[in-house]
């Protein structure tokens, strides 16, 4: 009787309504008979004691079975957590906008992130970003807007406004010759909330020019009022006096400038410095034919301070007109400085050819 008892312990007991004849079967063991054989003996897909009929057997006691479920459970919340852990790397750290480094590790900081799309630090009142460009036409384009205005010009006329970085501490000129239409030119510093350091309408005909001077990396914005196409030029310097673009007639008066400028033929006194563009390649003949005084011309390469091209005092036997000739490449610039002899001034006419 007792080792009946112990067999019945160790085994369980077979369901009369679960078992097959072996001839209907094929021989299967239609419940788990060893539980712990590391095998699936009756074939249901659950091994020792994760089968239910191991439920009784020795080693399936139920604390056994819920120290393997709470094991299984335990790795996987760890594996949650690793995985939470990698996700707040990645996307919790926020960019911040205007500290000049990249918070997020993603490759762009500050404003050149798309975070930072809509951020205040990152709002632009200008229509181009021109970095630190320098020479003729810079930028042109033909307004349309009307986002400010200088304290010269006028509210209702359509504007642009432009970006610009000082590359070095200087003096630096922008002009609109060669704009199609009546201009006003205006700068303002610090961006787009910073206060206006140049107005000016009408410098030159009906273009406009200004000078400004700033701390290397300031930046500048600024705004062009043009009912029409417009042009802008920038140059580092407050000389040349103007920019005349590529104009082969002009006339003005040198009465109100002071300065002499030291050239080869003759000391040019009180004179006018004007930038002029080569619309095409050839040697260019700058004539003062026509003035009203004794006066004397030279060319000069690119700046006031530039190499010296050329230079005349009195193209003929009497004392009067100069004349002079120079090699200029297409799209070049040159520096025309034309004065008087002993600072003679009056009324001067210029012609290329």
């Amino acid at each position: 009787m007792l080792a009946l008892l112990l067999l019945s312990a160790c085994f369980p007991r077979l369901d009369p309504d679960e078992t097959t004849d072996a001839g209907d079967s094929g021989g299967a063991i239609l419940v788990e008979a060893r539980c712990g054989d590391g095998e699936d003996d009756d074939g249901d897909g659950d091994v020792d004691c994760a089968d239910p009929d191991c439920r009784d057997a020795r080693g399936c006691e139920e604390g056994d079975a819920d120290t393997d479920t709470d094991s299984d459970t335990d790795t996987d919340t760890d594996t949650d957590t690793d995985t939470d852990t990698d996700t707040d790397t990645d996307t919790d750290v926020d960019e911040d906008c205007d500290n000049g480094r990249d918070d997020d590790g993603d490759g762009d900081a500050d404003c050149d992130d798309a975070d930072c799309a809509g951020d205040p630090a990152c709002a632009t009142c200008w229509d181009d970003d021109l970095d630190d460009a320098l020479g003729a036409e810079i930028a042109s384009g033909s307004a349309t807007g009307n986002d400010g205005s200088g304290s010269c010009g006028g509210s209702s006329t359509a504007d642009t406004m432009v970006r610009w970085v000082a590359p070095s501490s200087g003096s630096y000129t922008f002009d609109t010759v060669g704009s199609a239409v009546d201009t006003t030119l205006w700068v303002a510093s610090e961006e787009c909330d910073g206060d206006e350091l140049a107005c000016n309408d009408d410098w030159f005909g009906t273009y406009s020019q200004l000078t400004v001077s700033v701390s290397s990396g300031d930046v500048l914005v600024v705004g062009v009022e043009a009912a029409g196409s417009w042009v802008l030029n920038a140059w580092e310097g407050d000389c040349p006096d103007y920019m005349v673009g590529e104009v082969l007639d002009l006339y003005g008066s040198t009465s109100s400038f002071t300065t002499d400028y030291a050239a080869t033929c003759q000391d040019v006194g009180n004179a006018i410095a004007l930038r002029w563009i080569a619309p095409s390649s050839g040697t260019w003949t700058f004539s003062t034919a026509g003035s009203d005084f004794d006066t004397v011309i030279a060319v000069f390469d690119g700046a006031c301070d530039g190499d010296e091209l050329a230079c005349n005092d009195d193209s003929g036997t009497e004392p009067g007109p100069s004349e002079t000739s120079a090699y200029v490449a297409a799209g070049d610039d040159v520096v025309i400085v034309i004065g008087g002899y002993a600072g003679a001034t009056g009324t001067y006419y210029l012609t290329i050819d």
